[in-house]
C-alpha cells in the first residue's frame, strides 16, 4: 500500500491543477471566453517548445522506432474498429456516428495530459514515445475518422484526405515533432541560449496544459444517456492500455517502452474528438460527456496502472 500511495503522491498533483482550471472556470474567476487564450499558449508555444527540446535531444533512430510505431497504429485501428462495431451494435449509431465513436475510443489526450505526466514520470524518453504516438494520431487515425465523417455526408474520400492531412500538417504538435526530428537528425540539438529557450518555456507546458484542460472541463456536463458514454469511456480507459501492452510485448520491444506506451493509451478521450464532433454536427453532447467522465475516471485508472506497471 506504501507504493501505490507514492504513485497518488505523484500522480494527484497534476489531477489538482486540473480541478484549479476546472473551479477557476465553474466560479468565473476566468472568463470562459478568455479561456481560448491559454489554450493558444499552450497549443502554439509552450509545449511545442517541450516537444522540440525533448525530440533534439534524442537519437534519431530512437524517435522513429518503427516497431512502436507500428504496434501504437495497429493498437488504435483494433480500438477504432471496435468502437465502431460497439456503436454499431448496441447504440444503432449512424456512419458518421460510429466514425467519431471510433475515434473517441482510440486516440487519447496526448498533448494536454500525457506528455505533462511522461515527461515528469520518465523524462523525454516518455515525451519521446508520446510524441511518436502523436505522429500515428496526427497523420493517420484523425484523417481516417474524417474521411469516414465526410464520405458518409456524401463528400469524397479523396478531398475528405486532403483536408484531413492538410490540417493534420498545420498543427503545431506536428510541426514541433519534424522539426524536433529534424534537429535530432542534423546533430545539432539545441545548443546554448537555444536549448535554455526551449527548457524554459517548455516549463510552462505542463501546468498550463493541465489548467487549460480544466477550464475546458468546466464547461461540459455528463448530461446524456450514459450507456454510450460509458462504453467510450471504457474501451479508452482500459481497453486501449491493455491492447497497447500486449500488442508492444509481442513486437518484443523492452519493458519500459511498453510501460510507458501503456500509460500513454491509458489517457482519456481526446479533446479533438468533440472539436470534430462540433464541426460536423454529429454526436455533440456525448463526445463532451465521454471526455469528461474519462477525464475523473483517469484519475484513479492512471494511478492504478503506473502502480502496476512502474
Amino acid at each position: 500500500m506504501t507504493n501505490f500511495f507514492s504513485i497518488l503522491e505523484l500522480t494527484l498533483p497534476f489531477f489538482a491543477v486540473v480541478a484549479l482550471g476546472y473551479a477557476a472556470g465553474r466560479t468565473n474567476i476566468i472568463d470562459p471566453e478568455s479561456s481560448g487564450s491559454i489554450n493558444i499558449f499552450v497549443f502554439y508555444f509552450a509545449m511545442p517548445a517541450l516537444v522540440i527540446g525533448a525530440l533534439a535531444r534524442q537519437d534519431i533512430a530512437a524517435i522513429l522506432d518503427w516497431r512502436f510505431l507500428g504496434g501504437w497504429l495497429a493498437a488504435a485501428l483494433v480500438l477504432f474498429g471496435l468502437g465502431m462495431l460497439v456503436s454499431r451494435s448496441f447504440f444503432k449509431a449512424s456512419r458518421q456516428e460510429m466514425a467519431l465513436f471510433g475515434q473517441g475510443s482510440s486516440i487519447a489526450n496526448i498533448g494536454f495530459l500525457a506528455i505533462p505526466i511522461v515527461d515528469a514520470t520518465f523524462g523525454s524518453e516518455g515525451v519521446r514515445l508520446a510524441a511518436a504516438a502523436l505522429i500515428i494520431d496526427l497523420m493517420i487515425m484523425i484523417p481516417l475518422s474524417i474521411m469516414i465523417v465526410e464520405s458518409a455526408g456524401g463528400g469524397t474520400p479523396e478531398a475528405a484526405v486532403k483536408r484531413a492531412l492538410v490540417g493534420a500538417i498545420r498543427n503545431p504538435f506536428a510541426v514541433a515533432i519534424l522539426v524536433g526530428v529534424a534537429l535530432s537528425a542534423s546533430g545539432i540539438g539545441l545548443p546554448g541560449a537555444a536549448g535554455t529557450f526551449s527548457s524554459f518555456l517548455g516549463g510552462a507546458a505542463a501546468p498550463t496544459a493541465l489548467f487549460a484542460l480544466g477550464m475546458s472541463l468546466s464547461q461540459r456536463s455528463v448530461g446524456e444517456k450514459l450507456a454510450p458514454v460509458f462504453s467510450m469511456s471504457f474501451l479508452k480507459l482500459v481497453v486501449h492500455p491493455i491492447v497497447v501492452a500486449l500488442i508492444l510485448y509481442l513486437l518484443g520491444l523492452p519493458a519500459s517502452i511498453v510501460t510507458i506506451g501503456t500509460i500513454i493509451a491509458a489517457m482519456p478521450v481526446a479533446q479533438n474528438v468533440y472539436v470534430l464532433a462540433e464541426h460536423y454536427g454529429i454526436m455533440v453532447r456525448r463526445s463532451s460527456a465521454a471526455i469528461l467522465l474519462s477525464t475523473i475516471i483517469a484519475v484513479f485508472t492512471i494511478t492504478l496502472m503506473l502502480f502496476l506497471l512502474a
